[in-house]
Order: structure tokens, then C-alpha cells, then sequence
């Protein structure tokens, strides 16, 4: 496997999308390899300020999950001045803002990119309208009857045939006859199932990682987190998926999916799973048979921790203060996890084919691997034949540098 190495800590302005260049030949993907602009990283922007203007700068700026990011650094800045965690009622008011930002990115996905890469029409306006409320979330007293609006939206609208009977389907059969039975996810689902699926031999699959406290972190990880660590992180020595797939692979329906080699199914269904459990975040907040959203503690003398789960996986936090102020911070973002030379995506797009050679249709599984692993900026694929085929093939079997991109 060829794979970029110029993942960068240093946060940055601009349009530069993540970047992926494969290669292909006799219709599978021989090499690839990522390029992630500066920006994906955030902790670099805060150096220097004050917490508050951190925080604020976090919220306003930063180019994924700002709720997240904003409400990470706050409570990891807290945690290395030594201050006691806020009140209950703030933290399930944080704990709400977090569910309902989720929520908002799951749906941008499920209700506008992806019906579009397989032939249905966006949605625009059904998730503009949960958009403009989800913003709003923690702010007032109607989180509750959102959730349950959430919930309804998954259970009548996007998956509608799962709810119309109470039997657990039992084999990729009867999953099949749950997605004809409605459902605008459900026919996104069953266009991608036909496409038949994504093997990946069990010595590649990439651990999944679990949800581990702040404390457990620090643990693992140390005090300060190392520049490789922050570029690549591992967890055990290995690299990990973090993200719905990571949170769900366990539910008896991503399972049907997993055994039959659906991976970018199982990511799909996955992030469905994971709307309705945020929505059930914004009803009950601060449920004691779930990790909570955000946690944290204090790592080292005036060094504070926080973890946060996003809707594409854990975000990290580590912040020094001097003086009062940022002296140095170590945000790694979920798509570091995800999108590393030896993670996820690397692998399991080297086990990519089509039967018939046709590298547009390679291409669009490319794009739909990346869509399921859910970048936190647009990105672009670039699909080129091999070099060893480039001489022998004739102009019309080899493709074109093609590019795509998807919604932020």
C-alpha cells in the first residue's frame, strides 16, 4: 500500500479538501494514498489566548464539530486550573448541545449527500427544517419534544419498515425485506447492498475503538500527548476506527451487515443508530446506562484532558495553561483516526473492486467508503490507472484523473 505521510498538526485557513489518489488495474484499487489539509487540526489556532477566547474562537471558527471543539478545550481548560466540574444542570445542558450537533451532522449526510450518490434527491428542506432547531439546542425547553421528533423521523421516515413490525429480522433476507418496506434511508441502503459488497479479509479489518473515559486516556496516552500521536494515533499499538461503526457494531442489525461484508452498509445503518441514540441523549440526558458525550480531567500539573464523542468519532483535547493563558493545546480529531495511512480507510479501500473493470464504478466506491468513514472537511478522489497497465491498456478501459466533491 502507498500511502501520503504529510498529515499535519498545524491548524490553517482555506479550501483545501482532503485529497484522495488511487490507482487501479483489472477493476480493483492498487494503490492509494490521502492528503488532510492543515485545518483539520485546531489546537494550533488557540495558542496564546486566554480560555475564553479560545472557546469563543473554537465556536466560531473551527472547521468541523464546533460545538465539540469549543466545548472540549472549555472544560479541558477548566480541568488544568483545577476547577470542579460545572453543575449538573450545565452538563446535561452540554451534554444536549452535543447530542443535538451530532445529530445535525448525521442528518446532513443521511438526508442530503448520500441519497444523491446513488440516484435519489436530496432532501433539502425536510433537514433544513430539524437544521435551524438543532442549532438552537440546550437553549430552551423544547430539546425534549425535538428528540422525540428526531426519533419519529427515523422511525417513520428513514427506516420505516424496521418499525412496522416488532420480530428482529433474522439474516441479510429478511434485512432486505425490512428496507422494501420504506423508508428514504432504507432505499439508499438497499441501491448500495445491490452493489454487492465490501469484503475485507479479518487480518485487515481495523480495531475498533471503544468509549474510554478521560481518566483512561491519560492512562493510555500520558501526560502530553507525542506530534506522532496527534498526527497518527493508535490506541494498544494499533490503529482503530472510532465513529458510529465503532459505537454500534454490536447491535444485531449492523451485525447482519458486517457478516456479509457490507462494511459501507454497516457504517450507513450505523449512523442511523446513532441519530436515534442522540435524540434519546436530547430527551434523557445524563442516563446512567450510557457514557456520557464529554468527559475530562485534570492530566498533569496545570495540563487538562477532555473527550468528546462526535458524530465521526472521539475528538481529543489536551491543554497546558500559563498565566492564565494557552500556553500549548493538542487537539486529534476523529478523522485522524480514521483517515491515517494504516487506518481504516487506507485498508479497506485496497480491497475495493468491480467485476466489470469499469473504473467510474470503482471510483463512486471510493467516494461512497469515504461518505461511510464521513470526513469532517469536502474532499476530492482521484481515480488513475496503474503505471504497469498505463502502456498495454487501451485509452478507452483507462480512466481519466476524475474528481468529486462532497458537502462539508
Amino acid at each position: 500500500m502507498q500511502t501520503s505521510d504529510d498529515m499535519s498538526t498545524q491548524d490553517s485557513t482555506g479550501d483545501d479538501p482532503i485529497r484522495v489518489l488511487a490507482t487501479h488495474a483489472a477493476g480493483k484499487v492498487r494503490t492509494v494514498s490521502l492528503h488532510i489539509p492543515d485545518r483539520a487540526w485546531m489546537g494550533g489556532a488557540v495558542i496564546g489566548m486566554a480560555p475564553a477566547e479560545g472557546v469563543e474562537h473554537l465556536r466560531r471558527h473551527a472547521s468541523h464539530s464546533p460545538q465539540a471543539h469549543a466545548h472540549a478545550l472549555a472544560l479541558a481548560c477548566a480541568r488544568a486550573a483545577g476547577e470542579p466540574l460545572p453543575e449538573m444542570a450545565e452538563r446535561l445542558r452540554t451534554e444536549r448541545r452535543l447530542a443535538a450537533e451530532m445529530i445535525d451532522m448525521h442528518l446532513r449526510r443521511l438526508l442530503l449527500d448520500w441519497p444523491p450518490s446513488l440516484g435519489f434527491e436530496a432532501r433539502t428542506n425536510r433537514y433544513a427544517e430539524f437544521h435551524r432547531r438543532l442549532l438552537h439546542a440546550g437553549e430552551h425547553e423544547h430539546d425534549f419534544l425535538l428528540g422525540g421528533e428526531v426519533l419519529d423521523l427515523v422511525a417513520r421516515e428513514l427506516l420505516a419498515g424496521f418499525f412496522n413490525q416488532i420480530r428482529m429480522p433474522h439474516g441479510i433476507g429478511e434485512f432486505l425485506d425490512r428496507l422494501a418496506g420504506g423508508g428514504s434511508l432504507s432505499s439508499v441502503l438497499s441501491e448500495l447492498i445491490a452493489h454487492g459488497p465490501s469484503s475485507v479479509p479479518p487480518e485487515r479489518r481495523t480495531a475498533l475503538l471503544g468509549t474510554l473515559s478521560a481518566d483512561a486516556w491519560v492512562a493510555a496516552v500520558g501526560g502530553w500527548p507525542s506530534a506522532e500521536f496527534v498526527r497518527h494515533p493508535r490506541y494498544a499499538d494499533e490503529a482503530a476506527e472510532t465513529g458510529p461503526l465503532a459505537r454500534h457494531a454490536a447491535s444485531p442489525l449492523v451485525r447482519i451487515l458486517l457478516e456479509r461484508g457490507n462494511r459501507i452498509s454497516a457504517r450507513l445503518f450505523a449512523k442511523a443508530i446513532d441519530v436515534a441514540d442522540c435524540a434519546s441523549t436530547m430527551r434523557h440526558p445524563g442516563s446512567e446506562e450510557v457514557a456520557p458525550l464529554i468527559d475530562a480531567c485534570q492530566a498533569a500539573p496545570d495540563v487538562g484532558m477532555a473527550r468528546v464523542i462526535t458524530a465521526r468519532g472521539a475528538l481529543l483535547c489536551w491543554v497546558r495553561l500559563a498565566e492564565g493563558r494557552i500556553a500549548d493545546c493538542a487537539i486529534v480529531p476523529a478523522g485522524a483516526w480514521n483517515l491515517q495511512p494504516d487506518g481504516v480507510y487506507c485498508r479497506e479501500a485496497m480491497y475495493l473492486q468491480v467485476t466489470d473493470g469499469d473504473p467510474a464504478a470503482l471510483k463512486k466506491r471510493l467516494e461512497w467508503l469515504m461518505l461511510a468513514i464521513d470526513p469532517s472537511l469536502p474532499f476530492v478522489v482521484e481515480l488513475v490507472a496503474a503505471e504497469e497497465d498505463a502502456g498495454t491498456a487501451p485509452a478507452s478501459a483507462r480512466a481519466r484523473t476524475t474528481s468529486t466533491r462532497a458537502r462539508r
